[in-house]
Formats: structure tokens, sequence, C-alpha cells
């Protein structure tokens, strides 16, 4: 078995409640021992970069040494990989240097999944968001305060989903947290997007007031460059939605889970192997493997227990071997018993006009998102309604249709 098929079997094993081993989570020295590279591998990607007058010392790895980063001279690069960089001008001005094509001695294949930068093109643009509205808006005024009998139907109302809504809807409006000395909860941060402690304090002032100190105490960590920015967004953000999905998740989280301790990690960057598609034609992919670079070399103790992310990616737009690497790195996280949640996605099989493949053949399909297709990670996807709550928009007492759901 591979290292990462043991990995992959222990992360089933521990998070399966029928499994004996359910429960068991491993240490991070343990995840270590299990996906290191073997030596071999080592050895032979070591005795190349040898070759090319790259000693030890030059070298950085992660904490389970299956990357390696170093800094080298372009003209040393392009003789390491029979390559040219160009310097590659945008018609916006944005300027990147790369490589077109790159290659590798045939017996370093089997060990070298990815190098970068190479032939990635990354421009930062956001995807746009559309808010959708079920009816007309309602005021605040309208809800009744908080009630230990209040039901469902009087505290919820589709057009303004309130903490009260959530607690009462899912059944944790009488619960007391338990363990907030040991549980942690987190929310990721990409694309630029911030976490506005004002706006929320301003909104668990009106919605949850007990947990309106939170805004100020949850903590903030910038991975690769990530923004933590508090001043107000300018007209640039502003046009572009900046902070409406960070300051969701925020609120959302804090309102409902209040007072587990909340980590919010801004991760810049994006994802280096980037393939575009008819619904994202620019890179708009998160660099998810920044990220799980940083948190799986966080010690146990300062793991969160639950991860909750609102991005994803077309699946396709993804490179294979990209998906496989950071998919066995959300195994590492499983099997240390962190639970990673992931949306399923707002387009349900697809955007209307955009279900076609990027591989060339322009063949009609559905469209998975990614990292909801990894097998470990939860993936949540969306309902509608509270009496009765449905599926994909529509009520549960009425029949699904297909020609809802087109592409």
């Amino acid at each position: 078995m591979t290292e990462y098929g043991r990995i992959l079997t222990e992360s089933v094993s521990v998070s399966d409640p029928a499994h004996p081993r359910y429960g068991q989570h491993l240490t991070q020295d343990e995840v270590k021992d299990l996906v290191k590279p073997a030596d071999d591998a080592l050895d032979a990607v070591h005795e190349w970069l040898a070759g090319h007058g790259i000693g030890a010392d030059k070298l950085t790895y992660s904490p389970t040494r299956d990357w390696i980063k170093l800094s080298l001279p372009i003209s040393q690069i392009e003789a390491m990989l029979d390559t040219q960089y160009h310097v590659f001008v945008h018609e916006d001005g944005t300027e990147l240097m790369r490589a077109p094509e790159w290659s590798l001695p045939l017996h370093l294949h089997e060990h070298i999944a990815t190098i970068q930068p190479t032939n990635s093109f990354l421009r930062p643009m956001r995807r746009s968001t559309t808010v959708k509205g079920w009816g007309p808006p309602v005021a605040s005024g309208d809800f009744p305060p908080p009630v230990d009998s209040a039901s469902v139907e009087a505290v919820c109302n589709e057009s303004l989903v309130t903490p009260l809504c959530l607690r009462t809807f899912y059944g944790t409006v009488n619960y007391t947290v338990k363990a907030a000395d040991k549980n942690k909860m987190a929310l990721n941060d990409f694309l630029g997007e911030i976490n506005n402690r004002s706006d929320t304090e301003i909104y668990l002032s009106k919605y949850r007031p007990e947990a309106a100190a939170g805004a100020y105490q949850f903590k903030q960590i910038s991975i690769a460059g990530g923004t933590l920015q508090q001043t107000p967004e300018n007209e640039t953000q502003l046009e572009s939605g900046t902070g409406i999905e960070g300051n969701l998740d925020v609120q959302t989280l804090l309102g409902i889970a209040w007072p587990t301790p909340l980590v919010a990690y801004s991760t810049g960057g994006l994802d280096p192997d980037f393939i575009p598609d008819m619904w994202t034609p620019e890179n708009t992919d998160e660099p998810y493997l920044v990220w799980l670079q940083y948190i799986l070399s966080l010690p146990d103790s300062e793991l969160p227990t639950v991860v909750s992310t609102s991005y994803a990616d077309d699946e396709q737009t993804v490179s294979y071997d990209y998906a496989v690497q950071t998919c066995n790195m959300f195994a590492q996280l499983g099997a240390r018993g962190v639970t990673v949640l992931f949306g399923s996605g707002d387009e349900g099989v697809g955007a209307d006009g955009n279900c076609y493949s990027n591989d060339g053949r322009n063949a009609s399909m559905f469209l998975p998102e990614y990292p909801s297709s990894c097998p470990y990670i939860t993936a949540v996807g969306a309902t509608h309604g509270f009496n009765p709550e449905g599926k994909n928009g529509r009520a549960t007492r009425q029949p699904w249709r297909p020609e809802t759901r087109r592409c």
C-alpha cells in the first residue's frame, strides 16, 4: 500500500461510527510517518538536485517532507527543466514570468507531481455573486423575541434568516456549549475576502446580543499574504462584492456556535494549476494547497475541530495532480480529527448554458465541484423553506421536475 493509501485508510476508519477505530484520531507525528515520501523517492530527487549543484542547505521541506521549496536563478531553473522563461504581459498591464512547457528526466516522473511556477497563468479575478431573494424583505421588528418554546414557523422567514431561526430550526436554541475550552471552529477566506469586525458586531448586537463581543474576540491569521483588512472597502471592492461572503461566514458561525472560539484563516494567491472552462474563464480557483500546507504544519493543540469553507471550484478547472494531492491532504486532516465542511455548489448540476467539458471535446456534462467531490471532506448542500423544508429550491411536498435543474 502506498503512503497515501495508508493515510486514506486511516482517515476512513477513524471517521466511520461503525468502525472499531472510530474516534481514535492520529497525532501529527503519526500522520507524518504515514505520508512521508519513500527513501528512494527522496534519494532520486536529491540526486537530481545535487547534479545541478543544489545542496541540502538550499532546501526547505514541508512537515511531512513531501514538498520541497527552493529559490534559484532563472537561468539555472531553465537548465534543470530544459525550458525558457518569458515575461508575459496581459492587456491590463499584469506581468508574469512563465515557461510554456518544461520537462523532467523520465526516472523522476513517478516521484515529482508538480513544479511551480511553470506554465500556469494566474490573474486574480472574483466570480460574481448573485444574491437571490425568496420574498419581500421583512423588518427585524416583525420577529418575536427569543423564547424557549418558539416554533420554527414563529421565528423563521425565508427573506431574513436569523441566528434564532437557524438555532431553532436545527434544535440548538437551548443548547449550552460545554467544551469551549477544548473545541475550536474555523472559517476560510480566499480571493481577498474579508471578515469585518464592526459589521459583525452590528449584526450580532441585533440578532444575538449575548454574542456581540465575539466580533472582536475571534482570531485572524494571514497565510501567504492573505488580507486582514478592517478598513472600509474601496470602490473596487464594493463593486465586486468583497466582504459579502466573508461577513456572511463569520456572522453565521458566531451567531450559531458562540461562545466556541473562532479562527479565520485568510489565504492569499490562487490555484497554480488552473484550467479554464466556460463558467470560469479566468482563474478564481482557491489556493487550497497553500492553506493545507499551513494547517497541517500546526501542532495538534492548535488544530481547529471544524473548518467551514464557502468556496468551491468546477472540478474540471482543477488539474488531476493538484486534486489528488490536495484531496490526500484533506484526508490527513480527517485522520487527525478535523471535520472539514465545503458547500456543494450554488448551481445544481451546473450553470445554465455552461455544462460542457473543457478538454477540447466540448461535450455536454454535469459539472461536479471540487473539493466537494473529494471523499474525505463533508459536502453540505442547500435547502429551501422551513415548513416544509425542501431540496433544490422546491418544497418536499412538490414533485421534483427535471426542467427545474436544467443546464
